[in-house]
């Protein structure tokens, strides 16, 4: 029997941190790199999946002080970007990524989906229209 109640609670503990809500001080914490995003240009047309070349690099920051960045390396922000902003902060907010940036027209900042985080692979949805997904670097 007591064999039993350590095998349920050992599973009920592993199903309990299998969850996306994360805190900053886990997975999101570090920089990322843009490999690719699916972004529509209009409510009437699909996204276009689009793979950012090897020789242009978007990044983005989740710093353990709540801080958060996007930098970019040989690419404008208008080839490729996150957010196209640069500084700001974040926090969590119900399993998601509030970001609140300086090139934002809202002060309340954007909900980003966070759809997946590990220790390799980030993948979020900050328009309801396609993933981004970025690798840690």
């Amino acid at each position: 029997m007591m064999k039993q109640i350590l095998t349920f609670l050992i599973l009920v503990g592993l199903t309990a941190c299998g969850g996306k809500n994360i805190s900053p001080q886990t997975g999101l914490v570090g920089t990322w790199r843009l490999k690719s995003y699916c972004k529509t240009t209009s409510s009437t047309t699909p996204c276009t999946p689009t793979v950012v070349p090897n020789d242009k690099s978007v990044y983005i920051s989740f710093m353990s002080n709540l801080k958060f960045n996007e930098t970019y390396d040989n690419v404008r922000p208008a080839e490729h970007a996150f957010f196209g902003c640069g500084p700001g902060s974040y926090k969590m907010e119900d399993g998601n990524v509030r970001i609140y940036a300086s090139c934002m027209s809202s002060l309340s900042g954007r909900l980003v989906k966070l759809i997946s985080v590990s220790d390799k692979e980030l993948i979020l949805d900050p328009y309801d229209t396609g993933n981004y997904v970025f690798e840690r670097r």
